[in-house]
């Protein structure tokens, strides 16, 4: 296959068998719902090479935290893009971790972000400007992601698309990585019935009165001079109706089917590392791991689930190694606690927002829980969710240098199975 290069100030160009494409054409070049469905197809496993000068490689390697792209080529599926770029990804959370007191990497692998309008603005390879390529180095089972955004998928929640790959570097095999589709503008207009060009926010909690906070959360429309009107009228809305306005505030302005749906997935997925979750540092407490979309046509607003590595844990670390009260707890003490690095927690539900689905949406709750427990989240459903993938990564995860051993692996599997009865029982004994 052909490596083409870019015409200098010009877009990246794409060779594949079937001739030459442009890989940094316009957003309407490429339909925004529809690349290509090999990309996410979660029956097979695309491999992904990479070909990094060896200095940057080196840079990228030896300052991984900082999160900054190097200029890469990409080959996939028949595809060459000459101007892709890569860096490691995870932030606090998991890229932070995976780093000793010493700054020594204690993880097997890294995810890695690949971007494909960071060398063109206007680059794109299929309509995507970036994909996301996580390690699932908290995943023992490398199912978490698949299982997860499936079962929100299913039921309608907005979620990204997942697939695995085979991910290789200047010619070392790195191993096997999970697929996971980029949340941003393109997410947005092929997701959302209003046209997906509304404001997509992440990581903002809808308590702030002004606009600042909502303004630096944007991942959309930034330089267009947007409004954040709509996401601090939905927060003065609720912080106006109070715990008895809860509903009727969240009826006007969301869809309470998806809502409730999204809470009977990530509470029984045990994504305690979600909305849920309450960190508190100098002063103040948030969450993380969602995003909002907001949209362009009418008071509406949507709950994106994001970030699933940490789930499936048992017993789970929030309630048992860090004491933090469940979610529903509505009599907790609001007392943050002290949980690990100097940060302390707060329990769930002293946020109104958190309190409110636990008190007034709880019937809507239980029944889409007991949906989900007779349906695709029952053992058998499960176990063959579990079957399915186990059959599709078992011969990757023999190859991959930096992964578990297949006996490991296997263990973890079967453990998977006795943690999704653990998770059922714990759901089922609430309801």
């Amino acid at each position: 296959m052909l490596v083409l290069s870019p015409a200098c100030g010009g877009s990246a160009p794409v060779a594949t068998d079937a001739g030459v494409v442009d890989a940094a054409l316009p957003d309407a070049a490429w339909p925004d719902a529809a690349p290509p469905p090999e990309l996410f197809d979660e029956s097979v496993i695309l491999t992904y090479e990479f070909d990094v000068a060896a200095a940057d490689w080196r840079w990228l390697n030896d300052n991984a935290e900082l999160e900054e792209y190097v200029s890469a080529t990409m080959r996939v599926g028949g595809e060459v893009v000459a101007d892709a770029a890569v860096r490691y990804k995870g932030s606090y959370g998991s890229l932070f971790f995976c780093f000793d007191e010493l700054g020594n990497l204690r993880c097997d692998k890294l995810s890695i972000k690949v971007a494909f309008d960071q060398a063109n603005p206007d680059g794109r390879f299929h309509g995507l400007r970036k994909l996301n390529l996580h390690a699932m180095e908290a995943d023992p089972t490398r199912m978490h992601d698949a299982i997860g955004y499936r079962l929100f998928r299913d039921l309608g929640v907005p979620a990204p698309r997942t697939a695995y790959a085979r991910v290789i570097v200047n010619g070392e095999l790195l191993g096997l990585f999970a697929v996971v589709e980029q949340i941003d503008g393109r997410f947005t207009r092929a997701t959302f019935p209003d046209g997906g060009e509304g404001n997509l926010y992440k990581e903002i909690w809808p308590e702030h009165l002004t606009a600042e906070p909502y303004l630096a959360a944007l991942q959309t429309n930034e330089d267009q001079n947007p409004s954040v009107d709509k996401i601090q009228r939905f927060a003065a809305a609720l912080a106006a109706g109070g715990d008895a306005g809860f509903a009727a505030v969240v009826g006007e302005w969301m869809d309470v089917d998806l809502l409730v749906r999204y809470m009977a997935v990530a509470r029984l997925i045990d994504h305690w590392d979600d909305i849920v979750a309450w960190y508190c540092s100098s002063g103040s407490c948030r969450n993380h791991n969602f995003y909002w979309y907001e949209s362009a046509t009418e008071d509406r607003l949507w709950l994106v689930a994001w970030d699933l590595d940490h789930t499936f844990e048992e017993p789970s670390p929030i309630r048992s190694r860090f004491g933090m009260p469940d979610w529903d707890d509505v009599a907790a003490d609001c007392t943050p606690l002290p949980i690990f690095f100097g940060i302390h927690g707060r329990a769930p539900a002293c946020d109104p927002f958190i309190r409110g689905m636990a008190t007034q949406l709880w019937d809507r709750y239980a029944e889409e829980s007991r949906l989900l427990l007779d349906g695709a989240f029952s053992i058998a459903a499960m176990n063959a969710r579990i079957d399915e993938l186990a059959a599709l990564i078992r011969a990757e995860l023999a190859d991959d240098p930096n992964g578990p051993s297949l006996l490991r692996w296997e263990a973890s599997v079967d453990e998977l199975r006795d943690i999704v009865v653990a998770k059922r029982n714990h759901v089922a004994a609430k309801l």
